[in-house]
């Protein structure tokens, strides 16, 4: 199993970091969520799909798939500064791709 964010549709809530803080992250300076776990092990799936279901803005995508081309436990690298920025600056918008407004 894999498991991806829509970093476009990320509405910055944290609820997956507090679900399942071992699979997901906050990223800094802009609170987008990331997966930093390429290919979740079989013993964390039900909480996948827990934290995916509970997602307030649908970004969390589980693919169920076990060719997943890599070993449970692979880190994803940490993005570089400049990725970073990039992020923070997409389009002009608010972190996460929304005006702030509730």
């Amino acid at each position: 199993m894999r498991v991806v964010i829509d970093e476009e549709l990320c509405g910055t809530t944290w609820q997956c970091v507090l679900t399942l803080p071992g699979i997901f992250r906050q990223r800094e300076p802009d609170g987008v969520a990331e997966v930093y776990v390429a290919t979740v092990a079989k013993a964390q799936h039900a909480a996948v799909r827990l934290a995916a279901s509970q997602c307030p803005v649908g970004a969390i995508r589980v693919i169920e798939s076990d060719d997943c081309g890599g070993e449970p436990g692979n880190v994803r690298p940490l993005p570089s500064p400049a990725e970073l920025g990039r992020h923070a600056t997409r389009d002009g918008r608010k972190p996460g791709g929304h005006d702030g407004t509730v």
